[in-house]
């Protein structure tokens, strides 16, 4: 399981303060304990500093690269800021991320052709998010195709069927989960990833939705995650599923994560 540890993202006060004060301690804090919870990628988003995203990355991704020793997830809407942090990163990234909009692939597949990123794409174009499974398909199949035509092999796209608040729709669950099921099924050499805090935006008790759609979505054939890693009992879930899904050889995963739990606890953030 691919994790993409989501704590560096700039919409948390305490990130963009950090990000806006050059804290090395905070952000580093944040990006080690991270990568000790066992996340692939550290995610880095700075983009509600809007002028100023440019030079946060500037100056955060080399301090993260000499500290953490798992690539960065590059997120922003921005090209131009895209551009900047490709071109700073060592070694390859994710870039987080691309959509079906023609805007963004004319930005954005350049870059792709350039630096190889690996790529985390969105089901989403002009016509918004898709309301059935089969168009949520239809663009994952042109998006696929897109990118495996720039030289990416398909383990390297990471097809997002897009997680949407359930506040807003109570059917937006249920969708995601049949488009990740159809996507899994007609693009099996592809990655699956989701953005799981979205789906319980507004919502109480956030943790308990996130960590039972995981559950669900593994089910589903999901490969990949965009979560807080330090969430003791998401993780916990993610590893007890895992093992009951066949997905956890000789159970090893679980095993260890029991161990260390017993040794020092999965402390929450």
């Amino acid at each position: 399981m691919v994790i993409v540890g989501e704590r560096l993202n700039s919409s948390w006060k305490k990130v963009a303060q950090a990000l806006q004060n050059r804290d090395e301690a905070f952000l580093l804090g944040q990006a080690k304990r991270q990568e000790q919870a066992g996340s692939s990628y550290i995610d880095i988003n700075a983009a509600i500093l809007m002028d100023g995203e440019i030079e946060a990355l500037r100056w955060a991704i080399p301090l993260l690269q000499k500290s953490v020793n798992v690539p960065l997830a590059l997120d922003t809407p921005n090209p131009e800021t895209m551009t900047e942090a490709l071109k700073i990163h060592q070694g390859r990234p994710l870039l987080n991320s691309l959509t079906g909009e023609s805007r963004c692939l004319e930005a954005l597949l350049p870059l792709v052709r350039e630096f190889k990123p690996r790529v985390i794409a969105l089901c989403l174009d002009e016509d918004g998010p898709p309301e059935s499974s089969d168009r949520a398909l239809a663009l994952a199949e042109k998006l696929a195709g897109m990118l495996t035509h720039e030289g990416l092999r398909p383990e390297d796209i990471f097809i997002d069927p897009l997680v949407r608040p359930i506040g807003v729709n109570d059917q937006i669950g249920a969708l995601f989960l049949e488009s990740l099921s159809k996507i899994k099924t007609r693009l099996s050499g592809f990655t699956t990833i989701a953005g799981l805090s979205n789906v319980s935006f507004g919502l109480p008790e956030r943790r308990l939705l996130n960590r039972t759609l995981l559950v669900l979505a593994l089910q589903a054939g999901l490969d990949a995650v965009i979560c807080d890693p330090l969430d003791g009992e998401l993780i916990a879930s993610l590893r007890a599923a895992q093992a009951l899904l066949g997905k956890d050889r000789s159970l090893k995963n679980y095993l260890k994560f029991i161990r260390e739990k017993s040794k020092a606890g999965l402390k929450e953030p």
